[in-house]
């Protein structure tokens, strides 16, 4: 008999695990999946293997961009036709890494899992100064106007808010943010982390798309991207273990604790200043990645 009620508390964890992840601007799994692996096994609940958790994280945070992305829609603030060429680098990346975390042994995902972690903590620390991950930003840092434009576009944008507000812009570096994407999605693929924190403020910085609109189009992005990335997880789960190697028992609490807490992080968002997001999130991404360092580590020498 499946007992569908014993992750009953991933539900308000999950709501309150999304609604501070999209107030810092980064995604949910960065949080969700360390807790699902790193947590469970001290409260007495079946353990997930770190590719299922994975897989479980993208899946979940789908759901949490699907509100977002119907949100931008709303207010006329996606870039299709860049979000859809890089939407083109993203889900063949992702699609290939979640199947090689798939088939990775559980101690060495955790490995690679800690040494990306903390490797994007010190991307981002050294990269604080020019943030730009606040959604609402009008004011850019003087490190991010100080960035040459680079391969510019000879074609001019214009998106049209549905506010009346009007963005012209020339995209630049197109190359650039296309490798950004695919490395991004690379380690969304191992880890359900990665493709949020390095595609849009790259946007910004080297593409010279406006703050509003880059926060949309990668918003985008990551929907498409997780999407295909989480079901490929889960179509793998089930080819090797069947349907019941699908944690379907996590995923009827995290969807809904995805859905709402998308909902108020998103109405949160904006109230915390973008310099003291970017520390914690560089505190949380160090963190978790010294925990994950220091279990994988016990587990090659036990």
């Amino acid at each position: 008999m499946i007992e569908w009620f014993v992750y009953w508390f991933m539900f308000p964890a999950c709501i309150g695990i999304v609604s501070l992840a999209m107030m810092l601007g980064i995604d949910g799994t960065a949080i969700l999946t360390p807790a699902v692996i790193l947590v469970f096994p001290f409260l007495g609940v079946p353990t997930l293997t770190p590719a299922a958790a994975v897989s479980a994280g993208l899946f979940t945070e789908f759901f949490g961009f699907l509100s977002g992305v119907a949100g931008y829609r709303r207010e006329g603030l996606i870039d299709v036709r860049v979000g859809a060429r890089l939407a083109l680098f993203a889900v063949p990346t992702i699609v290939l890494f979640s199947l090689i975390a798939q088939f990775a042994p559980g101690l060495l995902l955790k490995l690679v899992f800690g040494v990306l972690m903390v490797g994007l903590a010190l991307y981002l620390l050294f990269t604080a100064k020019s943030t730009v991950r606040n959604a609402r930003l009008e004011a850019l840092p003087a490190a991010v106007t100080d960035i040459p434009r680079v391969d510019e576009s000879p074609d001019e944008t214009v998106i049209r808010a549905r506010n009346g507000k009007e963005y012209r812009y020339k995209v630049c570096d197109r190359s650039r943010g296309e490798m950004i994407c695919a490395v991004g999605s690379a380690f969304e693929g191992m880890i359900s982390v990665g493709l949020g924190e390095l595609l849009m403020p790259d946007l910004v910085r080297r593409c010279k798309i406006p703050v509003s609109v880059s926060a949309a189009t990668s918003v985008f992005v990551m929907a498409v991207a997780v999407f295909a990335g989480g079901v490929t997880g889960m179509l793998s789960l089930a080819v090797r273990g069947g349907v019941g190697a699908v944690p379907l028992t996590l995923l009827v609490f995290t969807v809904p604790g995805a859905i709402i807490g998308g909902q108020v992080g998103s109405r949160a968002q904006g109230s915390v200043s973008s310099v003291t997001m970017e520390r914690l999130i560089v505190i949380v991404f160090a963190v978790v990645g010294v925990a994950f360092l220091y279990t994988s580590g016990i587990g090659f020498l036990g």
